[in-house]
């Protein structure tokens, strides 16, 4: 299991994992406490699943689907604030 953590600010940390994943699986994210959009994104930056979150607890790990109906390859993670600030944007191998 390949695990990617990103420092965000000075202490808050996103974290997706399994990676690669399994289209109509679902990926683990560990986020701190907030409202946010996550966005699967192909190779072109066009979404293509888009799902809202809302994490309670710090360290709260939240489950995103992955599309059954996309076809294998490299996307990417892109996860938004209420404030529509970029937080994260990570590739995701899609198997």
């Amino acid at each position: 299991m390949n695990k990617h953590i990103f420092k965000l600010f000075k202490k808050k940390k996103v974290s997706v994992f399994p990676n690669p994943a399994t289209k109509g699986k679902v990926v683990n994210l560990m986020i701190n406490k907030g409202n946010y959009a996550v966005q699967l994104e192909d190779k072109n930056s066009q979404a293509v699943y888009e799902q809202e979150i809302m994490v309670a607890n710090k360290n709260e790990v939240k489950l995103f689907n992955i599309p059954s109906n996309i076809n294998n390859g490299t996307y990417y993670i892109k996860v938004v604030n209420k404030n529509n600030q970029q937080v994260l944007r990570s590739c995701l191998k899609v198997v």
